[in-house]
């Protein structure tokens, strides 16, 4: 139970740790500020709140399909912590206090409690075997984009976001250390504790587009100038990569040429958009996971079937992936095509990989 507590709190101290600062609405919100970081014997909920509230600002916390199933706690009339629901899926999620700036309502699978308990043991690096998922859906607060102890700096806001668990690395992911509206960015970049805030809801509506006027596997391809082909590698990556980026491409033979040498942490190419699934890419070659972009889109037959060659292509919007076998049961992600948020890719097969729409 000890450990339940403490694993808990940390979860919802996280946002201590990971919130950044957006507009300042310190005067619009009464709010008493949490100082007690990593105290175990503090409770996310409030006490003597009805448990229908406290459930229900649970549940906003995370996608329907996760809070469905998924463990609900709070608080007691005497400020104890109480299981107001058990769980199915592996998920716990908590109603926070909005009463407390930096105790927000959240959603958490049981590698990131394994987290959240290794920085509060303050172990070296934490022993997740496999991504952690924090689900924030109804936003969060805070004072300090870095600094959890923070007493003076006026309340900021941070509107719905997830997050991944695991060790990013800006310089080799090329991904932003700097918060924002949108997009992604690492926080607690450089430590073994580094981890990637996520803006917007992972789960949008699930639609497929077909794709038109592509070619056939066999058909021939045609030469293309250099300059056309730099340029639609530069579009496939962010200009932070493109711009120190190798650039490849293929000569009048179709033979795979460099073009242009870069920082050799990042890799970019035109790739022959005419033929399916051979998008122009950017892609890293130092990061662990490997993060392919793909911001000019891209064409697939199949979002669950990779030996799929019959099917009609699809088209696939502006995205990005993080090239790692994520888990649907584990991390609650979607495994069907969307314009918005997220899916996994080829799920539950060792190819499987995340998508994340849009730019990061």
């Amino acid at each position: 139970m000890k450990f339940a507590r403490r694993n808990a709190l940390v979860i919802i101290l996280l946002a201590g740790l990971l919130l950044c600062q957006r507009d300042l609405v310190g005067a619009q919100m009464q709010q008493t500020d949490d100082h007690s970081h990593m105290d175990i014997d503090e409770s996310g909920g409030v006490a003597g709140e009805p448990a229908e509230v406290q459930m229900a600002r649970a549940i906003a916390a995370g996608p329907r399909h996760v809070t469905d199933f998924a463990r609900i706690v709070g608080t007691d009339a005497q400020g104890k912590r109480v299981v107001l629901r058990e769980d199915s899926n592996g998920f716990t999620c908590q109603p926070g206090n909005p009463k407390v700036l930096g105790r927000p309502a959240s959603c958490s699978n049981e590698a990131a409690r394994q987290w959240s308990a290794d920085m509060a043991a303050h172990k070296a690096k934490p022993t997740n075997a496999e991504p952690g998922i924090i689900y924030m859906l109804a936003g969060a607060t805070q004072r300090s984009a870095s600094d959890p102890s923070d007493k003076t700096n006026s309340t900021i806001t941070m509107g719905p976001h997830w997050i991944i668990l695991w060790p990013f690395d800006p310089k080799t992911t090329g991904l932003s250390v700097t918060r924002k509206d949108t997009g992604a960015y690492i926080k607690l970049a450089g430590t073994p504790y580094a981890h990637l805030h996520i803006m917007g809801q992972p789960v949008g509506t699930p639609m497929e587009h077909l794709a038109v006027n592509m070619q056939d596997d066999g058909a021939l391809w045609s030469a293309e100038s250099s300059e056309i082909q730099m340029a639609r590698a530069i579009a496939a990556g962010p200009k932070e990569i493109t711009d120190q980026a190798r650039i490849m491409g293929f000569d009048a033979q179709g033979n795979r040429i460099v073009m242009r040498e870069g920082n050799g942490d990042f890799i970019c190419q035109p790739g022959k958009p005419r033929f399916v699934a051979q998008p122009a890419s950017c892609y890293t070659t130092n990061s662990k996971p490997r993060i392919t972009y793909m911001l000019a889109g891209a064409t697939q037959r199949s979002i669950s079937d990779r030996d799929d060659k019959t099917s009609p292509p699809l088209a696939v919007g502006p995205h990005w992936m993080i090239m790692m076998p994520f888990d649907r049961k584990t991390t609650g992600l979607p495994v069907t095509y969307s314009d918005t948020g997220a899916y996994i890719m080829w799920a539950g097969t060792p190819s499987a990989h995340l998508h994340i729409m849009g730019t990061p």
